[in-house]
């Protein structure tokens, strides 16, 4: 049968690049399977898929050697829009991705582009509305949407242009994991009906592969592996997870004077129902907290209260002993730093190096302490061999780490933490929680904002749960097991992490 579907790829060389990012490539893809594409961070999966959709070299600089072919066809040097309404790619940072002043604007974008009529325009932003699970939409404007949200719009906005491959390269990584599982088994299904191409990037690939007709793995540019889905393909059992017990429940230094306190606190947007319903709570110093819920519960906006990004609507919040509404965002950075959950939003400098100095020279400190301190930070979190790169051209977990950098440089009595490990590996990723732990122990009060419900039961002392803008639940994390059923309700199964109540191992992708 001939392949819909085929890339032979000699080399693929960025500017002022010696290395190619890829190499030896030879891929051919069949109508119906769902594809997972893994390997460690740098391993070129990104390229990968910008090469597939034509993006590489038609939008973005690269020398492609070799031959993409869809449907008997070479596309490398296509222009894109003749590519992209037969290969779809969305990538994990929807703010790049939707431009238009309401949701339906984005999603008809594509279609009218293709001249197609309204009514049947129409019919395909709600098929694509409806997909995602996001009926009723049309009219919210992209900048008010959740990270998740964002997300599930930015893969419908594809949808509609009824693509015959899908990709995704990190596309749902905002999404709490029952709804990524359920547009995973959305896309697993239209895939077999309709006789699509899905090829989805996946850090978390194993806990999906009973979906997968194939796994493709990737290190250092090229395939290592291409076949079978087989979980030990893509883990090394190294060692366990901490029980939940082991986590300290109570690291607070002084219990009778809360770092943040927050009282009946009730925020809205402009033309929308209530994001945050009249809500109290105190976080102490020492304390590690989970703010978890499903997408658009609130936990972001409730976090941005801390800083100062949004004032009460009413209520009050206070940030040792500092009213919100009284100080602005800037006086407040001097004791909370956030970590964005699209930390190149963060990025300002021109080097990695001038990034993590940032704060220090807004204060003033001398040269000669900051490169001390700078130098010091950057070999902790393993950026010193990226010190004169530009923050753009890191991988995405190295951006992750040093938008982390810039914030714990400033010393903050209080670190937000918003999905801080979201595009990096499971080696990584618990390297960076340790870090961060280290930061908690000195006396930092961290709020963790995730769906990584392991992450949670192995760093936190206490899970806050979100839902419609209210806080649902309010434990010691080492509790969680007593309230199993009311955790699963709200989207957070346990089950998922321990199964039958035994650990599981920690997964340390490499191949």
């Amino acid at each position: 049968m001939k392949q819909l579907f085929t890339a032979r790829i000699e080399g693929l060389y960025y500017p002022e690049q010696m290395n190619p990012v890829l190499k030896d490539i030879s891929l051919s893809f069949r109508p119906g399977q769902f594809i997972f594409l893994a390997g460690p961070p740098r391993s070129g999966k990104s390229s990968l898929c910008q090469a597939l959709a034509g993006v590489i070299p038609s939008f973005k600089e690269g020398v492609l050697r070799g031959e993409i072919n869809f449907e008997g066809e070479n596309i490398i040097g296509k222009p894109l829009p003749e590519v992209t309404g037969k290969i779809g790619l969305v990538r994990d940072e929807p703010q790049n991705q939707l431009f238009c002043t309401t949701v339906e604007e984005d999603l008809a974008f594509g279609p009218c582009n293709l001249l197609l009529e309204p009514e049947e325009v129409k019919r395909k932003i709600k098929k694509a509305l409806h997909f995602v699970g996001l009926e009723g939409f049309e009219n919210r404007k992209p900048e008010t949407l959740s990270g998740g949200e964002a997300q599930r719009i930015a893969l419908a906005s594809m949808l509609t242009l009824e693509p015959k491959v899908i990709i995704l390269d990190g596309a749902v990584t905002q999404l709490d994991p029952q709804s990524r599982r359920e547009i995973y088994e959305k896309l697993h299904t239209l895939a077999q009906q309709e006789k699509k191409i899905v090829i989805i990037v996946e850090e978390k690939a194993y806990q999906y592969l009973y979906l997968a007709h194939r796994l493709i793995c990737l290190d250092q540019g090229t395939v290592l592996y291409d076949g079978y889905p087989k979980k030990e393909v893509l883990f090394d059992v190294k060692k366990p997870w901490n029980f939940p017990e082991k986590v300290p429940v109570d690291n607070a230094a002084d219990k009778e004077r809360p770092r943040i306190s927050v009282n009946h606190l009730t925020f809205q947007y402009p033309n929308r129902k209530f994001a945050l319903k009249n809500i109290s709570l105190d976080i102490y110093p020492g304390e590690f907290v989970a703010l978890m819920g499903r997408n658009g519960a609130g936990k972001t906006t409730l976090a941005k209260h801390f800083n100062g990004l949004h004032k009460p609507g009413s209520g009050d919040v206070v940030i040792n002993h500092m009213n919100t509404k009284e100080y602005s965002t800037a006086q407040l950075a001097s004791q909370v730093g956030y970590l964005f959950q699209n930390p190149q939003i963060q990025i300002c400098t021109h080097s990695v190096q001038a990034e993590v100095a940032f704060a220090l020279k807004a204060k003033k400190i001398p040269k000669r302490e900051i490169e001390g301190k700078v130098s010091q930070l950057m070999d902790k979190m393993g950026l010193i061999k990226f010190a004169q790169e530009h923050p753009y051209k890191l991988a995405k977990s190295d951006v992750q780490r040093l938008a982390l950098a810039s914030c714990l440089i400033n010393e903050p009595q209080i670190l937000i933490v918003d999905e801080p490990t979201s595009q990096m590996s499971a080696a990584q990723s618990w390297e960076t929680m340790e870090l961060i732990s280290q930061y908690n122990r000195s006396g930092v009060t961290v709020i963790m904002i995730s769906h990584d419900l392991n992450l949670a039961l192995n760093f936190t002392s206490r899970m806050i749960i979100m839902n419609q803008g209210q806080i649902t639940l309010d434990i010691p994390t080492a509790h969680c097991f007593n309230h199993e059923e009311k955790l699963r309700g709200l989207g957070l199964d346990i089950r998922e992490v321990y199964a039958e109540g035994e650990m599981r191992y920690e997964a340390i992708a490499g191949v």
